[in-house]
């Protein structure tokens, strides 16, 4: 039985979210953010505590302290929660109380899972690394360095090697395989070398010999730089080399040359893995000059597969990724820093919109202050952070779907940020907030002659055209305003929507070139 066209005319109902939603009011703004047991774990203050630690569902109501470790107003955590490790569903991290400077703690997310460790460190470690089910840290005193690591109890938190001469502090902390790898600078060397521990004595030595890096490294040539782990090795870079370990010394070796450093040494540096393969950036602030170099896993090859020289300064970022290109801030035409996408399969080099113009040469290039950031905050949306001619951080968002690139105000001069549940959350003017792009842009409902049925639905929902016209795809959002599905109808203009969670949504299509939008509910 044929069903009879219905015309429904709705007069412009607009669905809209505001794009910014805050969170929570703070006294200073919420750093050091680590995602577990889907919360977020980070540390901020109120006006009776200092920095303490602190979690959220990513809403007002389930935003709260976890516990007020250093009684008072002073703080527990101050910037070294981001140096946290996570074992059995805890996080681990530093924090002071009335008794010591600095000790090991555990939490589970509630008050009374939040626990001292250790008892004897007062301070002399400031970072924690997992490694397996074990966390192993770095105690320096003076010129000398000591190995621990810990299985999360007093108990079982035991020193591994004492008394290594040490210059200046470790340059680098992390892992390959069960294997913990640490670099420094040895006490009267100008170079560091690369260090191995298994947890033992015998198995705690180093694995490289002196070697120098090339000056993209906080520390300066002393220390190596963009360390990766990648098919169960970890690859880190020297001054001319690329090397690559398993953890072990005989395993450990050098790959190839990449940027020649000579004289001409790195401001900036950057590494992501893509497609299996790596690529590392290096970026000269004297020669106004970017290179990236691949490393083809398969071929076990090292080739240079871009670099230009603009005439004038511009400000790096680091590499994010789609589906087959690297995203990066490079030099324009036009004198300015632009978003930048090279195609991975024949290297071609896109700009995708202005981010600034004129960016004066910083008299001393300084990490972190004069890098842009690029972040992805879901498989659609990144959240960039450019620097213009004045300094001043200006936030913008890059939509995959629709190519573009959109400086949103209330981004500008963000602190510090993080991706949860698909969302951008940030803390900007001692205040916690949430953005989703797509939530600035109203859904209307408008005039049209386009039925859907049967809707409440659990399956599928029909689609019926006035003159029967056939649509050619659709959008289907929530009511937060982030998209769900999009496909091509099939030849029935029916659309399966039994995969959704219960509730109400947007649908977008397009009919005639006119941009429809209905209301659809899954029951």
């Amino acid at each position: 039985m044929k069903i009879k066209l219905l015309l429904i005319f709705f007069a412009f109902l607009v669905i809209k979210v505001e794009a910014q939603q805050k969170i929570y009011d703070f006294t200073s703004y919420a750093v050091s953010f680590e995602k577990i047991n889907d919360k977020l774990i980070f540390e901020a203050s109120e006006a009776d505590t200092g920095r303490e630690i602190w979690e959220s569902d990513g809403t007002p109501s389930g935003t709260k302290l976890i516990k007020d470790i250093y009684q008072g107003t002073k703080s527990s955590v101050a910037g070294i929660l981001n140096t946290g490790a996570v074992i059995n569903n805890n996080l681990y991290f530093i924090a002071k109380d009335e008794s010591s400077s600095g000790e090991i703690w555990k939490t589970d997310g509630t008050e009374a899972g939040t626990v001292k460790v250790t008892s004897f460190i007062n301070g002399r470690t400031s970072k924690l690394t997992t490694v397996g089910n074990l966390i192993y840290f770095l105690i320096q005193e003076d010129d000398k360095l000591q190995v621990w690591k810990t299985d999360g109890t007093a108990a079982g938190t035991i020193l591994v090697k004492d008394n290594m001469p040490i210059w200046n502090t470790p340059s680098f902390q992390g892992k390959c395989n069960d294997t913990f790898i640490f670099t420094f600078q040895a006490y009267g060397i100008n170079d560091s070398r690369v260090w191995r521990s298994n947890g033992t004595l015998e198995g705690t030595f180093p694995i490289t010999s002196e070697i120098d890096g090339n000056g993209s490294d906080h520390v300066g040539t002393s220390g190596l730089s963009q360390y990766i782990e990648h098919n169960g090795k970890l690859y880190f870079v020297s001054r001319y080399y690329l090397h690559e370990t398993d953890g072990t010394l005989e395993n450990t070796r050098t790959v190839g040359e990449v940027w020649k450093a000579q004289q001409n040494l790195v401001q900036y540096s950057s590494v992501i893995e893509a497609g299996n393969n790596l690529y590392f950036m290096f970026f000269s602030a004297d020669l106004y000059q970017l290179a990236i170099w691949k490393f083809d896993s398969i071929n076990n090859n090292v080739a240079e597969i871009y670099n230009k020289i603009s005439t004038h300064y511009f400000t790096p970022s680091n590499f994010t990724k789609t589906n087959n290109s690297l995203l990066f801030s490079g030099a324009n035409e036009t004198g300015g820093t632009s978003l930048v996408s090279l195609n991975l399969t024949d290297y071609k080099e896109t700009n995708l919109g202005e981010l600034s113009n004129g960016i004066p040469k910083p008299f001393i290039f300084l990490p972190l202050v004069d890098e842009s950031t690029f972040f992805q905050i879901n498989d659609n949306e990144y959240y960039i952070a450019s620097l213009d001619q004045n300094q001043f951080r200006k936030g913008y968002i890059f939509d995959l779907r629709s190519n573009s690139l959109k400086q949103v105000a209330a981004l500008d001069n963000v602190l510090s940020f993080v991706s949860f549940n698909d969302y951008l959350y940030y803390a900007k003017d001692n205040k916690f907030w949430k953005y989703a792009n797509n939530l600035s842009i109203p859904l209307v409902e408008n005039k049209s002659s386009l039925v859907l049925y049967p809707n409440p639905s659990s399956d599928f929902i029909n689609i019926k055209t006035e003159n029967d016209t056939r649509l050619e795809n659709f959008q289907i959002f929530d009511l937060n305003g982030r998209l769900v599905r999009t496909s091509a109808l099939d030849l029935n203009n029916k659309i399966d929507i039994s995969n959704l969670n219960q509730g109400s949504y947007i649908l977008k299509a397009k009919v005639n070139g006119a941009l429809i939008s209905k209301k659809i509910v899954k029951k």
